[in-house]
């Protein structure tokens, strides 16, 4: 019988964020490091020096997992612009957490 697996990661800093619309950002974060046998549940959490990391919202909700990644989008609480550059500036980066029970 196969054992639970978990196994963490995080995205690069300030790395691999796209527009998603004049007001959002998203990052496909890669889990293939997690050697998943199945789409895991995944927890995350949004860190970087610069901060500012505290007024955004969607940093934990994810989207279309699967055994090997899935998607994050963000904004701000506000509505306003938010761009890849803001992202990068900030070195903000995605740290995540999966549990798969096969």
């Amino acid at each position: 019988m196969p054992t639970a697996r978990i196994a963490a990661g995080n995205t690069v800093s300030g790395q691999g964020w796209q527009a998603y619309g004049p007001n959002g950002i998203y990052i496909d974060v890669d889990t293939t490091s997690g050697r998943f046998t199945g789409a895991p549940t995944y927890v995350t959490s949004i860190t970087g020096p610069g901060g500012n990391q505290w007024s955004l919202v969607g940093p934990s909700a994810i989207y279309s997992p699967t055994a090997t990644g899935f998607r994050v989008y963000v904004q701000w609480r506000d509505g306003s612009a938010l761009t890849p550059a803001t992202a990068q500036a900030y070195g903000w980066q995605i740290n995540w957490i999966g549990y798969d029970n096969p």
